[in-house]
């Protein structure tokens, strides 16, 4: 436990002085806030453009405040993937290939504690990055367009939560397995499979993670929200096993391997 709360503290460090911690929170929150902030502001940049007749642009509503956090759920499974993949494609890789990672697993130090601190680092830049930028957007969704439900805002939140950890797990996998740059496109492209085929098939994917995407943005529907146990359950498992198959692929690994020789 000392090994990996070293090892974590050592991430929390990397990530501070290469600004992740800063610059992945801040470029999240201004994507989700320009939500609202568009929505709300959309017929006053159309009128200021001249694009548009006055008649029109007078007749545009106004969306509610649950359709724009729904808007704001829709970012985070696209642009906010992108940038948490990438943000982590080198926790492993990076280390493995550049002998880090050779240098630490020398000394007493477990593959298990290895990968369960760079994954912790991981989740805590998600678990940041995700609270702060949706805290955000739901102030100024509340402020410009109206209240929004604590029920369907945090529900919706867990779900997207438990979507995020799961891509957090698959890229520690992958950079386990890979260098840096394959392991962010792989990630990426069975992200949107699974997203895609719950959209495609969803009676035969109705385990699958990706209903988690379309559950979260139903949350803030008007119709009554499906339960969505057996993909949460589902999701948790994958992650929980992207992690034990990092632990067992890095274990398997010989030290050259790890220096990249």
């Amino acid at each position: 436990m000392r090994q990996a709360w070293l090892i974590y503290r050592k991430e929390l460090l990397g990530m501070a002085r290469s600004y992740q911690l800063l610059w992945v929170p801040v470029v999240l929150m201004l994507l989700v806030v320009m939500q609202p902030v568009t929505s709300y502001y959309l017929p006053e940049i159309l009128a200021a453009s001249g694009s548009m007749p006055e008649e029109l642009i007078a007749g545009l509503p106004i969306p509610g405040s649950a359709e724009v956090m729904a808007g704001v759920l829709g970012q985070y499974s696209t642009i906010g993937v992108l940038i948490l993949v990438i943000a982590g494609m080198q926790v492993v890789a990076g280390e493995r290939y550049g002998g880090t990672a050779a240098l630490v697993l020398v000394r007493p130090v477990s593959s298990a504690s290895f990968i369960s601190a760079k994954w912790a680092g991981q989740m805590t830049l998600m678990l940041l990055s995700f609270t702060a930028s949706y805290a955000a957007s739901w102030y100024y969704t509340v402020l410009l367009l109206g209240p929004v439900s604590w029920r369907q805002g945090l529900i919706a939140g867990g779900l997207y939560i438990l979507w995020l950890t799961f891509a957090v797990s698959l890229t520690v996998l992958l950079s386990t397995l890979m260098r840096g740059s394959a392991a962010a496109v792989i990630s990426l492209l069975l992200m949107g499979a699974l997203s895609l085929g719950y959209s495609l098939a969803p009676a035969w994917f109705s385990w699958s993670p990706g209903r988690l995407l379309v559950e979260g943005t139903a949350a803030f529907g008007a119709s009554p929200l499906k339960p969505a146990i057996s993909p949460s359950i589902v999701t948790a498992l994958l992650s929980l096993l992207c992690i034990i198959c990092a632990v067992w692929s890095l274990r398997r690994q010989s030290i050259p391997d790890l220096r990249g020789d």
